[in-house]
């Protein structure tokens, strides 16, 4: 075996990852000739086939399955070692761009962005704030960073460190009619009265429908918004409980004990999520953010309250 090239590895795997030799010539901007040819080429220095070619488009036999990975670490320790040699060229970032959470309390990241500020004293942070679970603005290169709910698993596309836990809680205001019903606030229950939902600032509807359980749902694309909304008896909605702690301890909201909340028994705890693009990570001062932030003392706690 001899003379395989980064470029290569490269081909084989956006043929796996956009489905065809077409695509890939495409996303690559080159002839299907040429990645055919790098292919056969790789194959040949291997001594392995990696693709099927016998149905409408190319399937990876078991070889090309077992060496996969391997080219996939190889491309993407290169472009790592690429980004890291560029960015020690370039020295530190002139800003780092980080979006946030409603989902987070904010004092615990406020604590480490003043730690920050004394480490890397050039820097800029240009802070912006999001409602729902989004990578929007990590995928449009608008940020560098996003501190963000893990609903559901982001996937391999992004390095992230787990944060906190933040535990849910359905609310209404005392006087609502879901606090005096008797018996199990089932589904059915629910459904029956006004819910007030967080939905993102650039959705003009759900794209998903997390814990809906009305029929009839008011949207906020603000925390804030929402958590006034419920307070002034428009609905019940489910809240990060430590944005409604002191509201339960007075009496200006009570906890409802749904038996079903998205297809589980209880409310759900979320982890709250540090994370980046792994093709763009971040230069050296969002590097040290990533790695001092999940560490900070007491940001577990004043999520969990």
């Amino acid at each position: 075996m001899s003379a395989i090239t980064l470029d290569q590895f490269r081909v084989f795997v956006t043929i796996v990852d956009t489905g065809s030799f077409a695509a890939a010539a495409r996303q690559l901007n080159r002839t299907q000739s040429a990645v055919t040819y790098t292919v056969q080429k790789l194959e040949e220095q291997t001594g392995l086939d990696l693709f099927d070619r016998s149905s409408y488009r190319p399937t990876l036999t078991t070889a090309g399955q077992s060496l996969l990975p391997h080219a996939r670490q190889i491309v993407q320790n290169v472009a790592d070692y690429q980004r890291h040699a560029d960015g020690i060229a370039r020295g530190l970032e002139a800003v780092l761009r980080i979006a946030v959470t409603q989902f987070a309390p904010m004092t615990p990241l406020l604590t480490v962005l003043r730690q920050f500020q004394a480490r890397f004293p050039t820097v800029r942070v240009a802070l912006t704030t999001m409602t729902v679970q989004s990578t929007e603005g990590l995928d449009s290169d608008a940020v560098d960073l996003a501190l963000l709910p893990e609903f559901v698993p982001l996937g391999e596309e992004y390095t992230r460190r787990t944060c906190a836990s933040v535990r849910m809680v359905a609310v209404a205001a005392p006087d609502h009619p879901l606090c005096r019903v008797c018996g199990p606030l089932t589904s059915e229950v629910m459904q029956q009265y006004p819910q007030v939902v967080t939905a993102g600032r650039n959705a003009p509807s759900l794209r998903r429908s997390y814990a809906v359980r009305a029929l009839n749902y008011w949207q906020a694309d603000d925390m804030e918004a929402k958590h006034r909304m419920i307070l002034a008896g428009l609905g019940w909605g489910g809240m990060p409980e430590f944005r409604v702690r002191d509201d339960l301890l007075a009496g200006r909201l009570t906890a409802l004990s749904p038996t079903e909340w998205d297809g589980l028994d209880h409310l759900p705890v979320l982890p709250i999520v540090l994370a980046c693009r792994r093709d763009r990570p971040p230069g050296p001062a969002g590097a040290w953010l990533m790695d001092s932030l999940p560490l900070t003392a007491d940001f577990a706690a004043q999520a969990e309250g």
